[in-house]
């Protein structure tokens, strides 16, 4: 699941709009005016750092390329194999024109056991990730928001017909 977050690029433009107004006014209309859209997202470096990064942590973790390779294509049984030699050249800085195809990144994740890669994607969108135990964490505080809720408007249905 992905949701909206305030992180801290978000907030170090608020510092910029704050510190950079003159006028009151102007100053808080920038605040409740949502920021311009970042016009560059342009997501390879970042996207290949977090690729790499998860290759190294699923290394330390006794895990070879040639083993995500194998995960992934395991994961993939309708899909063409994956081979090392693309795995390398997809994740290669020197390979300027070779892209990990999005289509493989779910199985990557997966294989590797780190889910930066699906950060590195959602982070300039001002999004966050969140596993499924958050989801039901958040779930679950919407619904002792909404029965708090109910229970307010119950005692005041209740208050309401004993006075009648």
């Amino acid at each position: 699941m992905i949701v909206g977050s305030h992180n801290a690029r978000t907030a170090s433009r608020v510092k910029k709009v704050t510190s950079s107004s003159s006028n009151q006014a102007d100053l808080f209309q920038q605040l409740v005016d949502p920021p311009p859209p970042d016009l560059d997202l342009d997501i390879n470096l970042e996207l290949l750092g977090a690729l790499n990064t998860s290759l190294r942590m699923a290394r330390q973790h006794g895990m070879t390329r040639e083993r995500v390779v194998d995960r992934m294509n395991a994961l993939l049984p309708g899909a063409k194999k994956i081979t090392l030699r693309q795995l390398n050249s997809w994740t290669a800085v020197s390979q300027e024109y070779k892209e990990f195809p999005a289509r493989y990144l779910p199985a990557f994740c997966a294989a590797t056991e780190c889910d930066l890669p699906l950060r590195a994607l959602a982070q300039p969108l001002c999004l966050d990730l969140v596993d499924a135990r958050e989801a039901d964490t958040l779930r679950l505080g919407h619904l002792r928001l909404e029965a708090a809720r109910l229970a307010r408007e119950q005692q005041a249905l209740t208050r309401h017909l004993e006075r009648s």
